[in-house]
Formats: structure tokens, C-alpha cells, sequence
């Protein structure tokens, strides 16, 4: 009976062990790319060996760069550019007069995002390609946030969502008069708190989910 508690005992401890080595093991990602602009070119070295070059146009400004995990970008007053560790060049997304120096960037180990006065742009690492959501007209942005493997624009009508490994933006659209109290992301699931509803987006589906308060 003894021997019997303190197997159990030892299971539970070695679960709970187990349990805390792989949250902390989700948490950590490695920075696999760095980055650099020099004379005109931006330049990413992939995982230390890899290095890739892109020559900018003649006064192309450098407005915005980061890197994490397993992407790199830049973002300049004519283009959006990024990279990821299993690519061998920069993909650049061409920006409109109308949209240069107006775009918000932020970037995740998995995903990039940038939103412009009427898009929104997601980039994943799997996929290695652009993902394109036309944002309504006369809107104003509210949110543009991105984790590990999701992303969320909101705006004064909609609220669109991005997961990893998915071809395009999830979008549903708020309520006349509702708005926005919180937004909250994690690694893999978005929570928003609405005047109204709670809206659930997760990197596991392709839908928002709807939960209703009242």
C-alpha cells in the first residue's frame, strides 16, 4: 500500500514537472534572424550562415524593422519587406503613395502583420506568403495586435483575425454602437470583450466564436 501512495505520488510530481518544463519550452524561441541596414541594402543573416541582401531604391527610407523567432522585416516608405528562416530572399510587398509612412507593423515569432489606412497584411512562416484583408472604408483602426500564432485588427466595424498556417483573415462584424473594453492575446487565442459580446479567435480554427453576456 506504501509503495502503491508513493508510485502515485512520483507520477504526480514527475506530471507536474513535465508540465512546467513544457510551458517553459513554449515560451522560449530562439531570435534565429538578425537583421541590418547598410548602404542602401537590408540584410538578414539566417540562423548565423545565411546571408541575404536586398538593395533598396534610390532614397527608400527605412521606417520600421524588428525580427523574432522565425521571421525578419522590414518596413519602408515604399515597401513591406520579409524574410524567414527557410527562405532564401526577401519577399517584398509594394506599398501605394497613399499608404507610405501610414503603415502600423509588428511582428511575432510566426507572423507578420502590417495594417494600412485600408488593409490589413499578414505574413506567416509557414507558408512563407502575403495574406491580404481589405479593411472597410471610413473606418478607424482600433487594434493591431499579433502573438505567436495569431493576429487581430479590429476596427470601428470588424474585427479581423489571422492564424498561422491559414491562406486568409477571419473577419466578423461588431454591431451598430458596440465597441471595444478589452483585447487580450495569447500564444494561440485571441479574447475580445466587447460592449456586448465576448469574441473568441483561435489558432486552432477559422472562425470567431461568439459568447453572449446578457
Amino acid at each position: 500500500m506504501l509503495r502503491c501512495r508513493e508510485l502515485i505520488i512520483g507520477v504526480i510530481c514527475f506530471s507536474i514537472i513535465a508540465s512546467v518544463i513544457s510551458s517553459y519550452a513554449e515560451e522560449e524561441i530562439e531570435d534565429l534572424i538578425d537583421i541590418a541596414e547598410s548602404k542602401s541594402k537590408i540584410i538578414a543573416i539566417i540562423e548565423g550562415t545565411k546571408t541575404v541582401t536586398f538593395d533598396l531604391r534610390p532614397n527608400e527610407k527605412v521606417l520600421w524593422s524588428g525580427s523574432r523567432g522565425h521571421l525578419g522585416a522590414f518596413l519602408t516608405d515604399q515597401h513591406f519587406f520579409v524574410i524567414s528562416t527557410s527562405l532564401d530572399a526577401w519577399q517584398p510587398l509594394p506599398l501605394r503613395l497613399d499608404e507610405s509612412g501610414k503603415g502600423i507593423a509588428s511582428l511575432s515569432p510566426y507572423i507578420a502583420l502590417l495594417v494600412t489606412g485600408d488593409r490589413a497584411v499578414g505574413f506567416d512562416a509557414s507558408s512563407n506568403r502575403f495574406v491580404e484583408a481589405q479593411l472597410p472604408l471610413n473606418d478607424e483602426l482600433i487594434a493591431a495586435e499579433v502573438e505567436r500564432y495569431v493576429a487581430v485588427v479590429i476596427t470601428s466595424s470588424r474585427a479581423f483575425g489571422l492564424a498561422a498556417e491559414t491562406s486568409a483573415f477571419n473577419e466578423i462584424t461588431l454591431r451598430k454602437n458596440e465597441t471595444l473594453e478589452t483585447l487580450n492575446l495569447t500564444y494561440s487565442k485571441a479574447t475580445v470583450r466587447t460592449s456586448d459580446r465576448l469574441l473568441t479567435f483561435e489558432s486552432s480554427g477559422t472562425i470567431w466564436k461568439e459568447h453572449k453576456l446578457y
